[in-house]
């Protein structure tokens, strides 16, 4: 069975990718191109492993190769892949086998699921090219059985962002009540409590900026952005 998979079409807007980013998404693209391939790509919560393949899903492959991104969460929701010898045989969840397979949040995984998973695949479409994204756990996952550490071709890491990187991402929802003021130590505090995660500065950012937009005639200072980080920390405990 198989279906139409709407890939490489324009968008209307793509998120900013920092260097990195584009990085990953040139090599990834390249190892999704060839038959067979298996790629990793790993790095900390938030720092654009899902932009990364999003990008690679519209953007990074020639027309003609069915391309599908799909979460771990979601093949461990249809249980017939996971058990061995038990319900349907196809790569994905309604029968579809792409060319090309785009797998989120792949550290969820358990080591023999991962690679009985991966191995179905394969016998659908012997020359399908899987690329596993995750945290650190992916690399222990796959390097816990060798027949997945054997076929992986290629490797790609994303970092936490630098301070020139952060800024380029929060100057746009910074702009206004911080801008008047402190703005700069404004920004290396959001990205210094962040960690240079760039989800979590974000949140911090948008926190911020409704903070500012509530007063306008007040300064929004680095000591602002500590307190409010205090209790999104509580709030979170």
């Amino acid at each position: 069975m198989s279906r139409p998979i709407a890939t490489q079409q324009p968008s209307a807007e793509r998120p900013h990718l920092t260097g990195p980013q584009k990085a990953a998404v040139a090599k990834l693209s390249y190892a999704a191109g060839q038959p067979k391939d298996l790629a990793l790509l790993c790095g900390p919560a938030g720092v654009g492993k899902t932009t990364v393949l999003s990008a690679i899903l519209t953007d990074g492959l020639p027309q003609g190769q069915a391309i599908e991104l799909i979460s771990w969460a979601d093949i461990r929701a249809d249980r017939g892949h996971l058990a061995a010898g038990h319900g349907q045989s196809t790569a994905t969840h309604d029968g579809f086998t792409p060319d090309v397979l785009l797998i989120d949040d792949a550290h969820r995984a358990v080591a023999h699921e991962l690679v009985e998973f991966v191995e179905r695949c394969r016998r659908q479409h012997d020359g399908i090219a899987i690329v596993l994204a995750g945290e650190g756990r992916l690399l222990s996952l796959v390097a816990s059985d060798a027949r997945l550490e054997q076929a992986v071709r290629l490797r790609a890491t994303l970092p936490t962002f630098t301070l020139a990187e952060s800024r380029r991402l929060l100057a746009p929802t910074l702009v206004g009540g911080v801008a008047r003021a402190d703005g700069e130590d404004v920004i290396r505090t959001i990205h210094e409590i962040a960690g240079g995660v760039p989800a979590i500065a974000v949140r911090l950012a948008e926190m911020t900026a409704m903070l500012a937009a509530a007063d306008p005639r007040r300064d929004i200072t680095p000591e602002d952005v500590e307190t409010i980080h205090r209790r999104l920390s509580l709030s979170a405990a």
